[in-house]
């Protein structure tokens, strides 16, 4: 018989227990710690900024051979940056052609339609990571139906001094292919003059963002990204024509130099949110697509400013034909609360509501989605906007504690904005777990959204779009305004018999309706993420989708195109065969 102590006892350490529990589970709920110097910020920060915070991130900038690892250390571990350099732990190919590789170059064919198409030019003996491309197009540029074609994301060819900046552009631009041939080129985004210390450059820290702006104007690539250097932080913003990516004199075939990458890309490159105290993180970028109206063609930047205890949410309105800061407004704060993070932006590009902004961000504190409308400026006025209304509120958000390595990325939530016959609709995705659970991980992520049609302010509904078995992760949207037609892509493996393997799934939703579409295979190989045998598998920073529609009126005339990570193309180890991260591409014609 138990003693009345002891069976006292008993109830206490079973109460005490119960709390435990219910705290690891109410904290796993959470978005995760930010590490290192970062750990007392309140936001919800992006991978990248996680990632160079954190142990892995001193050790990658340590051991870097690129001379702007130096600025970063500066900012992110500056008691280590007496210990710079130490010996690389890659060294840079040898001289020769192409910027050095002289090895055998990656063949590609075709779409691509069974694991994706390799988009990097890098050769797969000794290959590194390359991660999370953002992907966007001009319809037909090169010819009836053959389209120029750019991705932009995390290359880890950085370290080794192939390219000046964390992310690389990928180009298409060879009308003899349908998809893309042996004439693609690729190139890192240059350094920008750092706006307070005359002689300094800022390099790209990651992060990138990419929007293709049609309009003949200023036919154009916009790029958006990370920048620091030993004084100061911000996001880049350059604007390169097109004319220059189609000369295969201004930019030639094959990997550029940095000079002549710096050729290719212009000189219109600037920093927006500068700052010598803050740490720019989490861009988002959006154009408006008019050609007339108060606002039409500007440029919309939203990105996180950190800093302990203060972490808010910035937008900027920038000409589209902007040449220094003066083209761009002042930034604007818009979250009312200092923990908010991972933003995401829209303009609505038609209807009586045309030129507005809609903007959404997470709430670490709260475990929420909040929402801000915003009506055009003009820049370089910046917009005028309202206050930050609840999305939704889901304490059970997917974050990295998922106990699949390969998968470990925290949910961003992506909007998109489409126009309506009597108005707009704004869309929202992400990632939550659609089985709570008192362990470190996620046995089943899904996708979820959520609408709204009014704007003053926006009334949110919220909808479940996957509810299969397996992992349903990283979601983004877009919106062909040609067929009026939201298409959403995302990694799933629910189509894999041990659920561990992933294949890119797509949704879409018709005019007019909330209701998403059956889903769509889009590839027919699976892939698995931990098979990746490059040397910086603890970069977890990247597999976030790229996604881009454009198209006309009619059935068959739209075609979307998916960026995304893969892990399919073997590569060659001392000898040894194994899989290697590259960012591929999709395309899909509807």
């Amino acid at each position: 018989m138990t003693s009345r102590p002891t069976l006292l006892i008993l109830v206490v350490l079973t109460l005490v227990a119960a709390c435990a529990i219910q705290g690891v589970a109410q904290e796993l709920k959470h978005y995760p710690p930010n590490p290192g110097i970062l750990q007392d910020v309140s936001g919800p920060l992006s991978p990248t900024t996680r990632f160079w915070a954190s142990e892995n991130g001193k050790q990658f900038l340590l051991h870097s051979s690129n001379p702007g690892a130096l600025g970063l250390l500066h900012w992110f571990h500056p008691e280590a940056v007496s210990q710079y350099p130490q010996e690389p732990l890659r060294k840079a190919p040898p001289a020769g052609p192409a910027h050095g590789v002289s090895k055998p170059p990656v063949t590609v064919t075709g779409c691509g339609t069974t694991t994706g198409t390799v988009m990097n030019l890098e050769p797969a003996t000794d290959a590194v990571t390359q991660y999370g491309p953002m992907v966007d197009f001009i319809l037909s540029e090169l010819g009836s139906g053959l389209d120029l074609v750019a991705e932009y994301g995390f290359d880890a060819r950085y370290d080794e001094g192939i390219f000046d900046s964390v992310d690389a552009m990928y180009v298409h631009r060879d009308p003899t292919q349908s998809c893309w041939g042996g004439t693609d080129f690729e190139m890192g985004d240059p350094p920008i003059a750092d706006p307070f210390q005359s002689g300094l450059t800022l390099a790209g820290a990651g992060g990138g963002r990419l929007v293709a702006d049609p309009n003949p104007a200023h036919k154009q690539f916009i790029l958006a990204d990370l920048r620091y250097d030993g004084y100061t932080s911000g996001v880049g913003l350059r604007r390169i024509p097109t004319t220059n990516l189609e000369s295969t004199t201004t930019c030639p075939a094959g990997t550029l130099t940095l000079t002549q990458e710096a050729t290719c890309a212009g000189s219109n490159g600037i920093i927006v949110f500068a700052s010598q105290d803050n740490y720019a993180d989490s861009v988002a970028m959006a154009q408006d697509p008019r050609t007339s109206g108060t606002g039409a063609g500007d440029i919309y930047l939203v990105s996180v400013s950190v800093r302990e205890l203060r972490t808010v949410i910035l937008i900027s309105a920038c000409k589209a034909t902007f040449a220094s800061m003066s083209d761009c407004s002042s930034p604007l704060i818009l979250s009312g609360s200092l923990n908010n993070g991972l933003p995401s932006v829209a303009v609505v590009g038609g209807g009586p509501n045309a030129g507005t902004i809609a903007v959404t961000f997470g709430s670490r504190e709260t475990d929420s989605l909040q929402s801000v409308i915003c009506t055009p400026g003009g820049a370089p006025n910046p917009p005028n906007c309202g206050s930050a209304v609840l999305v939704y509120t889901d304490d059970n958000v997917y974050t990295e504690v998922t106990g699949n390595p390969g998968l470990e990325l925290v949910t961003w939530p992506q909007i998109a904005a489409r126009t309506d016959s009597d108005g707009q609709t704004l869309f929202v995705v992400w990632s939550d777990c659609a089985v709570e659970t008192i362990l470190p991980t996620c046995v089943q992520a899904q996708i979820v959204m959520a609408t709204a049609t009014a704007l003053s302010p926006p009334v949110w509904t919220f909808h479940h779009v996957t509810g299969s078995q397996g992992q349903h992760l990283l979601p983004n949207v877009t919106y062909d305004a040609g067929q009026g037609i939201i298409n959403l892509s995302y990694y799933t493996t629910g189509a894999d018999l041990y659920k561990n393997r992933s294949l890119m799934a797509m949704n879409q939703i018709s005019p007019g309706s909330t209701t998403v579409n059956s889903t769509v295979y889009v590839n027919t190989s699976p892939d698995s993420p931990q098979g990746n045998g490059d040397a910086y598998d603890d970069y977890t920073a990247g597999d976030y989708v790229g996604l881009a529609a454009h198209g006309g009126t009619s059935s068959g005339s739209s075609r979307l195109y998916i960026g995304f990570t893969s892990n399919a193309r073997p590569g060659t180890y001392s000898g040894i065969t194994n899989t290697q991260a590259d960012n591929d591409i999709l395309r899909v014609t509807y």
